[in-house]
Order: C-alpha cells, then structure tokens, then sequence
C-alpha cells in the first residue's frame, strides 16, 4: 500500500542548490509522490533546473509572492496527499525515506505526526552530522522548550493539518515552522523515529544574527498569544520548580540530577515517545 505523499518546495533564486533538492525528491521513486515547486519569480537560472525536471514534477507554479510561507500555501492547496510536508530550496530528502514513513503511517494509524532522524549535510551535500531528536510537547513549547523540531524530518496527516487551520501563517517571517508545530501539538502528539527523512544544509547566513532574533521575537509572540488554562499552568509551575531543582543539581552535584530529571518525567508525562523498526514482526511499533 503506497499513501500519497505531498511534498512541497518553496524556492527564489537557489540555482547552486534546487537541482539537488528536485533529485533528492524524485528520486525517491515512490510511486505514489506528488511534488509541487512554488517558485517566486526567481531571475538566476532556478526556473531552467525546474524546466529540465518538470515531466517529474507533479505541478509547478513562478509567480511573485510575499515570501515562503505564502508559497508554501499556495503549493499545500494544490495537493491531496494523505501524508505531507515540505523541503526547502536548499535542504535535501534522504535516500529511501518514503518507502519507509510510507509503512509508519499504515502500521501505526493512531500516529498523526513524526519528526525523523535530525541530519545535517555540507554545502556540497555531504552528510556531515545526525543526532537523535529531542522530545518535544505542547508543555514544553508552551515553557519556552522549543530547539528544535527538524522540519526537513517532519511529516503529518493531512487529517491533523486540516483539523488545525489547514494552512500556513504567512504573516510570520521566518517562524511559521513554530507557529504550526504548536497548532499541531494541541491535537496530536508528536512521536520520534530514527528513521533519516531529511537534511539541513549547513551554510552561513542561516538563522543567525538579526535572523535568529526575528525568529526568536516571532515564537515568544506566538507563545504568549496562547491561552493557558488551568491543568497547563499548573504543569507548567510544576515544571519550573523541577527545572530549578535540576539546574542547583548540577552546579552543587549534592543529588544525581538525573533521578531528578526521570522523577519530573514520571510526574509530568514527558516521556520520549519513540517509534522503531520491530524486524521480528516487520512492522513499526511504538
């Protein structure tokens, strides 16, 4: 069985990089892929790549637009795939990935999203890093726990999608990635695997700077626009006093501060919850 995934590409003048980010998708060689690149008037050459592609390209679209969450709309209306996502310009798919997050999700259809192996690549697109992905959780979003979901190695329903706005807040310059997650985090859960979806291309300029501060100042606004009710503040002032506890641990060492850590994740429920690869059974279990 082969869901049909979406997958979208927002680009403006990447022609050293969109050539690999189109391979890296279609050569995935699902055979139930729909992959859309919104392009937003680009003047370097990136349209002549998109051309030499476009007979494995499900639709493409270059027109001027307001940035790339307004592209990143554009493209997921013109979709219907039961599992979507994105890649940007400049980032990569992983060998494989599809076949694999294809499987998942049919052999786990209570899970609505998942956040993959966190892998980094060079300028020249080399693998040059991976790492097990945190654990993360409206809780922890709403305390200021939020670096980072990987969203080269993030994927959803398009039931969860739908059910929380169905769309991109494309007012945010650069933090629509957090404002979604946190929509998405107060109807699902949020589950890790080890399985390598997507990577981050390491290169200057990158959420650095005045970028990183722009990004900052756009999720503690979106966090504080948050409601919180009673059972959360609770939490969260529960939370706090073990986040204390654990810091005077560390710095005194007159307690283990990981029996303090698995202790607060008992008490709040901030488990990691992992998705594997069970060859015994052949299927992924939680």
């Amino acid at each position: 069985m082969y869901p049909k995934i979406s997958i979208v590409t927002p680009v403006l003048n990447q022609v050293e990089y969109i050539e690999q980010t189109i391979l890296s998708v279609i050569n995935q060689n699902y055979p139930n892929l729909e992959y859309v690149i919104v392009d937003g008037g680009s003047t370097d050459g990136t349209l002549d790549v998109i051309r030499k592609y476009e007979s494995k390209i499900s639709n493409w679209i270059s027109e001027t637009d307001t940035g790339m969450y307004y592209a990143l709309n554009k493209g997921f209306r013109s979709t219907s795939g039961e599992i979507m996502g994105w890649i940007n310009s400049d980032d990569i798919l992983l060998p494989n990935s599809f076949h694999r997050i294809a499987q998942l999700f049919c052999d786990l259809p209570e899970v609505d999203w998942i956040q993959g192996l966190n892998s980094f690549i060079d300028l020249e697109g080399n693998l040059i890093h991976t790492q097990t992905a945190q654990n993360f959780n409206l809780i922890k979003f709403l305390a200021g726990d939020f670096k980072w979901i990987q969203q080269e190695s993030t994927l959803w329903r398009r039931s969860l999608w739908e059910k929380a706005g169905g769309r991109m807040d494309d007012r945010l310059k650069l933090a629509g990635d957090f404002e979604l997650w946190f929509r998405f985090f107060q109807f699902s859960t949020l589950y890790n695997t080890t399985v390598p979806i997507g990577a981050w291309r390491k290169r200057e300029g990158q959420l650095s700077g005045a970028a990183m501060n722009i990004y900052l100042e756009e999720a503690e606004a979106i966090r504080r626009s948050y409601i919180i009710n009673k059972q959360q503040r609770r939490i969260l002032g529960k939370m706090k006093i073990f986040e204390n506890l654990i810091k005077i641990s560390k710095k005194f060492k007159f307690l283990n501060h990981h029996i303090l850590e698995r202790k607060r994740n008992k008490k709040l429920g901030l488990y990691k919850l992992n998705i594997t690869y069970s060859y015994k059974i052949k299927k992924f279990i939680k």
